[in-house]
């Protein structure tokens, strides 16, 4: 059943031709599919040879990642990294150590899935913090991870 309830819209059905909202992410951008206080969903492209974000932890929020295209090397917990191709889906419940990387020669192909839709503003601040190639300053990083209740880890 379609309806609406506050902070979220359960009317509107994405299609290509909406405009989209974007949040600069390294050198690309995640494209805001849909968002409310309970959740959002965001398609993203990570850049070829992208080093990801360092480890990290978040106590605020739930972070899932659907492969849709290529292959991305991801961790979770103390596990090594392990392949995610496309298809493959990797959960990342509040307080899991998790981490994710594409060193290949082309970009991949995601959707990023948050709990609650509250996560889209650490997103915003990371992405500018994080470039497109190359490590990121971890100051700067650790700042943002703590401005939103989460933190890197080794």
């Amino acid at each position: 059943m379609f309806g609406s309830r506050k902070g979220c819209d359960t009317r509107r059905v994405t299609s290509a031709t909406d405009p989209l909202r974007r949040i600069p992410y390294a050198s690309d951008a995640l494209d805001v599919l849909g968002e409310c206080a309970g959740m959002a969903v965001c398609e993203m492209s990570v850049p070829a040879g992208f080093p990801g974000p360092p480890a990290h932890v978040h106590h605020g929020f739930d972070e899932a990642i659907y492969v849709l295209d290529g292959e991305l090397l991801v961790v979770t917990g103390r596990s090594d990294a392990r392949p995610l191709p496309a298809g493959s889906l990797v959960l990342a419940p509040r307080g899991t150590r998790h981490t994710f990387r594409n060193p290949g020669d082309r970009p991949v192909r995601v959707l990023g899935i948050w709990s609650p839709g509250s996560a889209l503003e650490f997103m915003e601040d990371v992405g500018v913090a994080l470039p497109a190639s190359g490590p990121p300053d971890p100051s700067l990083i650790a700042e943002v991870y703590r401005r939103h209740n989460s933190e890197v880890v080794p």
